[in-house]
């Protein structure tokens, strides 16, 4: 049996989507596969697309079980089910072990930077001249991790690759202009029903360099009002990881990032790399950033 699968700490929609896709992609080809994650699910997994009959397997261990991993490429991060020396194919669009997996699995190590994972399975159902067998649950799955992934194609990561993919997921599920709006609004309502976890569930812990901190969360609204009103609930939340900590508050309404952060060390680095300045402890971006884009640009 194939496994499917994707990272440890949390699973979001891009993963989520991408592995529920691909494994649909195998049965079609007449592979056997399942989906199967232990990470836990954050909220760009919506209540609506939870409710989907496309859900992820049941855990089973057998020892005969070989592994496609999806958006990591990072072995420190693999799902804990993952057997290294059974790893098949890798997928993913984070650089930076292209050179590793490569040796390990030549053309099966397809990591490559692009917007969203979610548009590389789409191109592999077209490659397999499968894209009409695609159902309209999937579709919506791999919409929404595109969007999510992209900002809403605001994101300087965008491709045109992801909006041509998204164009042609759009013609499965039957061109719902607004499907954008609608699912980053079902998104922040799940979020702020329990605005902890949220932020708990979407923190990167990593000191990747000297310029930024060990905890760097990141969350994702339409509307940013509600969440600024509780930076409280952020300060707390984040100086339980560390004292040293920022937030990326990406709010796609205003098509901005809003920068939070408290210890003077931490603001005095940050706005050197963004060349911008903190009032009452927020930092206005005149465009929209992703997490992993200003820490790319902390290299630089």
């Amino acid at each position: 049996m194939i496994v499917v699968t994707s990272g440890s700490r949390y699973i979001d929609i891009d993963a989520y989507a991408s592995c529920m896709a691909y494994r649909e992609l195998l049965k079609l080809k007449g592979i056997p596969a399942k989906a199967i994650s232990t990470a836990k699910i954050n909220e760009s997994i919506t209540k609506s697309l939870s409710q989907f009959d496309a859900k992820l397997d049941k855990l089973e261990n057998n020892s005969e079980d070989e592994y496609i991993v999806i958006d990591v490429s990072n072995q420190e991060y693999f799902d804990k089910i993952i057997k290294q020396d059974r790893i098949i194919e890798i997928i993913d669009h984070h650089t930076g072990f292209e050179s590793y997996w490569g040796e390990k699995l030549g053309e099966k190590a397809d990591i490559e930077f692009i917007g969203a994972v979610a548009t590389k399975i789409v191109e592999r159902y077209e490659q397999e001249n499968l894209l009409d067998k695609m159902n309209q649950e999937i579709a919506y799955l791999l919409m929404a991790a595109i969007l999510d992934n992209t900002l809403n194609f605001k994101a300087k990561v965008t491709t045109l690759r992801d909006k041509n993919a998204y164009q042609k997921l759009e013609k499965i599920t039957g061109n719902d202009s607004n499907y954008g709006e609608k699912y980053f609004l079902e998104c922040q309502e799940d979020m702020e029903k329990n605005l902890v976890q949220a932020i708990q569930n979407d923190t990167k812990l990593e000191q990747v360099n000297e310029i930024i901190p060990y905890v760097f969360g990141q969350l994702t609204v339409w509307d940013k009002k509600n969440i600024l009103e509780n930076k409280n609930t952020i300060s707390q939340t984040l100086c339980a990881f560390g004292k040293e900590w920022m937030m990326n508050l990406i709010c796609l309404k205003d098509e901005k990032s809003y920068i939070l952060a408290q210890n003077q060390q931490v603001k005095e680095k940050i706005e050197k790399l963004m060349g911008s300045k903190f009032k009452d402890d927020i930092m206005v971006l005149s465009e929209v950033w992703l997490r992993k884009e200003i820490i790319k640009k902390s290299f630089y």
